[in-house]
């Protein structure tokens, strides 16, 4: 008999608006070896295929209530500057995480979606998740207005 393991559903999305048009937002959120500077989670970024496009995949490191994990992700599809749709092929979670960026009034709305599965934190019921990951996004996303109001 096999042992099934708990993983946690999760489909979490959050947006904020950011004073920048969607290239400047782009330049940021897309780079990822700009990540460390705004996704709290993310510790090291290894690029193992360098190019933007699909098929390009990256190894992120990361720390998550004080457990380090390793996670690859590939480029599933990429419209620069307005959407950038990455798969997780590898690590503790699957699923994926879409990037939205959309002009609205004088700058652009931003929107992150993480849809997957879990098992790093055991078995945990989503609705336990779904509300830290929504803060932890929301807070990332601040630092990426941030960066990319102050135009770092």
């Amino acid at each position: 008999m096999e042992e099934e393991v708990a993983v946690a559903a999760i489909d979490v999305a959050v947006e904020i608006d950011i004073q920048a048009a969607p290239a400047d937002i782009a330049g940021v959120m897309f780079d990822p070896e700009r990540e460390p500077q705004w996704i709290k989670t993310v510790t090291a970024v290894e690029l193992v295929d360098p190019a933007l496009e699909p098929g390009a995949r990256v190894k992120r490191t990361g720390t998550v209530l004080g457990r380090s994990f390793s996670w690859t992700t590939e480029v599933e599809a990429v419209h620069f500057p307005h959407l950038l749709t990455l798969r997780v092929i590898d690590g503790p979670l699957t699923g994926t995480v879409r990037y939205d960026i959309q002009r609205a009034g004088s700058g652009s709305r931003v929107r992150v979606r993480n849809v997957g599965e879990s098992d790093l934190l055991g078995p945990v019921p989503s609705s336990f998740i779904a509300g830290p990951l929504r803060s932890a996004m929301t807070s990332d996303l601040q630092r990426l207005k941030a960066i990319v109001e102050q135009g770092q």
